[in-house]
């Protein structure tokens, strides 16, 4: 099995507010890239590229604006559960059941 690639490792520490900042457009460009927002981009350099060359930050939040409120939920519990220290596999099974969960009691 191919080792997962580590879209963030090259990227400087974050250790204040300043350095937050200059990361900041790298990580909006690094998650867009892993989501593909690229795909459903109108900017033909993004698409020719096969990643996001904005750094603002808008693709990505138009791309999230356009996902399904559950898949959102499950994305976030997803990485709240990893948080907590579960491995990858775990943390979206948990996600899975608790989204579910909540579809059942209250809708979609």
């Amino acid at each position: 099995m191919p080792k997962r690639q580590n879209f963030f490792a090259d990227l400087p520490p974050i250790t204040d507010f300043e350095s937050c900042q200059k990361v900041r457009p790298m990580l909006m460009q690094r998650i867009g890239d892993i989501f593909g927002v690229w795909r459903g981009c109108e900017d033909k350099a993004c698409v020719r590229a096969r990643s996001c060359r904005r750094s603002d930050g808008a693709c990505l939040v138009a791309f999230m604006q356009a996902v399904p409120d559950h898949e959102r939920r499950l994305f976030r519990y997803a990485l709240e559960n990893r948080r907590n220290g579960l491995d990858a596999d775990e943390a979206f099974e948990r996600a899975q059941v608790r989204v579910a969960e909540e579809i059942a009691r209250f809708g979609e």
